[in-house]
């Protein structure tokens, strides 16, 4: 594929299919073992996996900080003619991935039950979390190491081996969980097996790209690295934050429901976030499919295109979350039933909870998107803003603040609150940098 000269709308297209694929299955690591857990444990299994899921959040933002950030900076010198220094941008993004790798690793080792009790686990949650997160141990290096290749190996080119690697895991996942969960009774011990075994097995599949003739990335020696670092880190702050929000609101949201409710509330929570992950996983495949465009195209000078990729971005996302929030409106027992083997209080808590909730999806996807392609553009501080308003800023001050003053009931309207907050301001620098960057004018 040339992202310079081929047709855009076909570019496109291809790229959000992969993406999609991607970030789906990505997701389905954490959807599905809530999923089958939830069914054989009850509602504690859905509130233990709402527990484990910042640590899902924490290895794949700091995958997305190094693989996004060197990504698009690899992308922006290719689209320059500046391959070489594109390389020492691969080179620096996969050693950083590596170390930090290993010490989250160590430290999870050392102080696992300590963070999983951080994270919202009472005496009653923490057995289960502690026999899901028995087996993940030896495979938690390759989820971040694994998002920096997939970063990498889709600019590279070949965003459809991703897709494979992605569902290839994805799917053994599921299976295993079947298998593991129910097949030999291990509960959801069986289903943190069957996530490792998965995560191995897209790991090898994204490692074979290396091996191949179309491979252009190449580890070369970096000689400047105070270059590149900062350039790395800004360009993937963004999406760092993006990321790392969701698993800071999941552990506010278990703090405050545990102080001020309980364990049905909790569990209730597992079903929202984990639903919650899939739409956010699909709106960052958008923006993951339109980075590599937009980055290429603006470090090439071609204005047409960056704007009419930005549109198609935006269309989808509305449209998307239009879709996301009529189904869980209008389907929440549904979507209740098909988490856990759900009891009486937790059908009756849940409906509301889930249907308040979900009004956050009709603006989510376009904050994300517009959250990536400022990123993509090099507008660093603008996407940062976007990141931090519905990570951090509004998400704490909404969830700290709701619940003491207006009773517990209205924690659930703090996505919602924030969304809405986050795309006014969101629109606002969008027009703003259309104005004075030359590529939008």
């Amino acid at each position: 594929m040339n992202l310079l000269k081929d047709n855009l709308n076909t570019l496109y297209a291809k790229y959000l299919f992969t993406a999609f694929g991607s970030s789906i299955i990505s997701s389905i690591y954490a959807t599905v073992d809530t999923i089958v857990s939830g069914q054989y444990e009850g509602p504690m299994g859905s509130a233990a996996l709402s527990v484990i899921m910042p640590l899902w959040t924490l290895i794949f933002s700091i995958g997305l900080l190094f693989g996004i950030g060197g990504a698009i900076m690899m992308g922006n010198d290719r689209g320059a003619g500046r391959k070489e220094r594109g390389d020492g941008y691969f080179a620096l993004s996969l050693a950083l991935a590596v170390g930090v790798a290993l010490v989250i690793t160590i430290l999870f080792v050392i102080f696992r039950e300590e963070f999983l009790m951080f994270c919202g686990a009472d005496e009653e949650v923490l057995p289960y979390a502690m026999a899901y997160t028995k087996w993940l141990i030896p495979s938690l290096p390759l989820f971040l190491i694994g998002q920096v290749l997939i970063a990498f190996i889709r600019n590279d080119g070949a965003p459809k081996l991703t897709m494979i690697a992605n569902m290839s895991g994805g799917i053994f996942n599921i299976l295993g969980d079947l298998f593991f969960v129910f097949g030999l009774d291990m509960g959801i011990e069986g289903a943190g097996l069957a996530t490792a075994m998965g995560q191995f097995l897209g790991f090898s599949i994204l490692l074979s790209y290396f091996f191949q003739e179309r491979c252009q990335l190449r580890l070369v020696k970096i000689t400047n690295i105070r270059s590149y670092l900062p350039r790395i880190l800004s360009v993937g702050f963004a999406p760092f934050i993006i990321d790392i929000s969701f698993g800071v609101a999941v552990i506010l949201f278990n703090k405050q429901i545990m102080r001020y409710a309980g364990a049905v509330e909790l569990a209730v929570f597992g079903t929202v976030a984990s639903v919650a992950m899939i739409f956010q996983s699909l709106f960052y495949g958008v923006g993951q499919a339109i980075q590599p465009i937009v980055s290429i195209n603006a470090g090439a000078g071609e204005k047409d295109r960056v704007k009419e990729t930005l549109h198609l971005a935006m269309f989808t996302s509305a449209a998307m979350g239009l879709l996301f929030t009529v189904v869980i409106v209008a389907f929440p027992t549904a979507v209740l039933s098909a988490y856990m083997d759900a009891t009486t209080e937790v059908l009756q808590a849940g409906p509301i909870i889930l249907r308040i909730y979900g009004i956050s999806f009709l603006l989510m996807g376009i904050n994300v998107v517009a959250s990536y392609f400022l990123q993509a553009m090099l507008e660093t501080s603008k996407s940062m803003v976007i990141s931090l308003l519905r990570g951090f800023i509004l998400c704490s001050i909404f969830l700290l603040l709701l619940p003491p003053l207006f009773g517990f009931e209205t924690i659930w309207w703090t996505m919602p609150l924030t969304e809405g907050i986050t795309f006014i301001v969101a629109v606002k620098l969008l027009k703003g940098v259309e104005k004075k960057n030359p590529l939008l004018v």
